[in-house]
């Protein structure tokens, strides 16, 4: 049996660990970082192995182990509270957790060793991983990269940075000492171990690929460590599994051929996670492809397991496409009001009637680009200089800068004149196909609005898509234009297009006693509030009101739902809301994320994958007109 292999070689393993261990304690020097020249001449067989293998090690981004930073457990802002007074000489120093903060239960150390075939996802897996446990929870996570440890003394310089990664304690016996302590207390943390090449990493102790290495991690890591382990193992035996792998080998410059042969070199090694009950002793998630199926062992007894199980079971590594949108102007923006629940303005309603459009063509259809054009009976008279018919409709022959408002977007050569609106407050229509019809349509209009699209139309509203927004009023009304069709879905079944799900998850930051007030009312009614703010933007909480890690708190479950997702979305919430999901999606922190401007009157589309590649960004600004201070730059 191929998975007793290894184990008939025990003691050879055994024994080369021990001396090790003793050429460690006498070298004890910096941790050994190879370089591909240092790779080749102390590991051969890496050298004569895959080409995967060094591009993997290549693309790899290393994780920095210098000094990693404590977890806070509380807001920055509260730091003048527990600080000695003479109303209060002896406060506490630790309050009660806060959300999207790390809780106690983070305070455990834990491991989570990745194993399954190559080309699988697993180095996808293991950065999501590491975000949503670092951006939901506030806690400590790293990746631990087999490859950087191979050659000599490699095995136990591995276990050294994984015990030096978990003790954070810290020599300071002052406790009001905050800067110093890093508000934080406790060795805890998730430790993620990864290999980048799994068949080279086959000559590590730390490679999870036989049952044996398993059994030999779990005692060690839970004896000496006293640490929670959990291994994750990823198998694909779908045809859409097929066409991320090639997807991936074409990503990393291989081709099929090789990316199999890499495959079937690692299977001769590789013996996965046995459902007889011999490994039942140890806790393990099983994702069977991806979001299909998973196996969970001994994992939902706690909240980290939990946590951790739910956030997975909705991972998958296919391409994403998420559109982000603000609510259009509310009557509370053009008051300079925060929070409340009122309706849209007039320009508002403008910009929901073209997000139905931009819907149809881009978010539910192939359209590469939408511009709406706003002209006046002026621009009328010079229009055909800059429309032309071609292929049985009217385009753009030049690029039209200064010409119309275009609300900050460009007008390219060869854009189609899709949809039209006469006036100020009408729905689109469809737009006249020659320069005559089009004169007549817009003969005596003050105003008019044209829709240019860019790219393929044919299949416009045909794309299956999905619609989220908030439950506040605004957000709503802001979608009311886009259309609702029956397709039939890829089961035959009835696909119910954009079909609205409403969030209460969603809703913007809750500013409590200064829901529905103006900057001046604020500091009339608190006059250091918006300074107090602006301090400790993230952890500051209004009164009877939410703070942003509130906010980060109640969208954790939304945004594991968004990681299932695999139809294009829109989703159309809240300026604070928006800052949150948008640092996630692009890989920000929470600290940079609330600096993040997501301006109203724009789609941002965000577009990722599980490659391993960034994510990409892209805005389209709709109009009308750009969208100047709307009073909430503080907030």
């Amino acid at each position: 049996m191929r998975s007793w292999t290894n184990f008939a070689n025990a003691g050879r393993w055994w024994a080369l660990l021990v001396r090790a261990r003793r050429q460690a304690e006498k070298q004890r020097h910096c941790r050994l970082v190879l370089t591909a020249q240092r790779v080749r001449h102390e590991a051969p067989w890496l050298a004569a192995g895959s080409v995967a293998a060094g591009l993997m090690l290549a693309n790899y981004s290393a994780p920095s182990r210098c000094e990693s930073q404590n977890p806070r457990l509380y807001p920055k802002d509260l730091e003048q509270f527990l600080k000695p007074s003479e109303l209060n000489p002896t406060p506490v120093t630790l309050p009660p957790p806060f959300p999207g903060l790390a809780r106690q239960q983070w305070s455990q150390r834990h491991v989570a060793p990745i194993l399954g075939l190559p080309m699988r996802g697993k180095s996808h897996t293991a950065r999501e991983l590491k975000r949503y446990i670092e951006f939901f929870h506030g806690s400590r996570a790293e990746i631990f990269n087999v490859m950087e440890y191979q050659g000599r003394g490699g095995d136990e310089k591995f276990f050294e940075d994984l015990n030096r990664f978990f003790d954070t304690s810290n020599s300071s016996c002052d406790p009001y000492d905050f800067d110093q302590t890093g508000s934080s207390q406790g060795t805890g943390g998730f430790a993620i171990i990864l290999s980048s090449d799994t068949v080279a990493s086959t000559q590590s102790m730390w490679s999870a690929h036989t049952k044996w290495h398993r059994r030999w991690m779990a005692q060690k890591l839970e004896s000496e460590l006293k640490a929670e382990v959990c291994f994750i193992q990823i198998s694909v035996d779908d045809p859409k599994g097929d066409k991320y792998l090639a997807d991936l080998a074409a990503f990393r410059g291989m081709d099929l051929k090789e990316s199999q042969e890499l495959i079937n070199h690692y299977q001769d090694h590789y013996v996965p996670i046995q459902m007889d009950g011999s490994e039942d002793g140890t806790p393990f998630i099983h994702m069977m492809n991806y979001t299909k199926k998973m196996v969970v062992n001994k994992m939902m007894r706690s909240f980290v397991g939990s946590s951790v199980c739910h956030f997975l079971s909705n991972l998958h590594p296919f391409e994403h496409k998420i559109f982000l949108a603000r609510h259009g102007e509310s009557e509370f923006n053009v008051e300079m009001r925060i929070g409340g629940d009122s309706g849209l303005s007039p320009r508002g309603e403008e910009f929901a009637r073209r997000a139905a459009e931009f819907a149809k063509y881009v978010v539910c259809g192939e359209a590469n680009d939408l511009v709406c054009v706003t002209v006046t009976e002026k621009d009328v008279v010079s229009l055909h200089e800059h429309l032309v018919q071609l292929c049985g409709c009217l385009v753009t022959c030049d690029d039209w800068k200064g010409f119309g408002d275009s609300s900050g977007a460009e007008v390219n050569r060869y854009m189609r004149l899709k949809r039209l609106q006469v006036g100020w407050g009408t729905d689109f229509e469809d737009a006249p196909k020659n320069m005559d019809d089009l004169r007549r349509r817009l003969n005596g209009a003050k105003v008019a609005t044209l829709v240019l699209v860019d790219g393929d139309t044919s299949s416009a509203g045909q794309v299956p898509g999905r619609l989220w927004t908030s439950s506040l009023r605004r957000t709503i009304d802001t979608a009311k234009f886009i259309e609702h069709p029956v397709l039939t879905g890829p089961d035959g079944k009835p696909y119910f297009q954009m079909r609205g799900q409403q969030f209460r998850n969603m809703d913007e930051v809750y500013a409590g006693e200064y829901d529905g007030l103006t900057e001046e009312d604020i500091k009339q009614k608190a006059p250091n509030v918006i300074e107090d703010r602006k301090r400790d933007k993230l952890g500051f909480r209004y009164p009877r009101g939410e703070s942003y890690y509130d906010v980060i708190a109640r969208l954790e479950s939304v945004m594991s739902h968004l990681e299932r997702i695999q139809q294009p979305i829109l989703i159309i919430s809240h300026q604070a809301v928006l800052r949150m999901m948008y640092g996630w999606l692009m890989h920000i922190n929470r600290e940079a994320a609330i600096e993040t401007q997501v301006p109203q009157h724009m789609i941002v589309k965000i577009t990722f994958d599980g490659l391993g590649g960034p994510p990409v960004e892209r805005r389209y600004p709709l109009g009308p007109m750009e969208m100047a201070d709307d009073g909430q730059a503080n907030f």
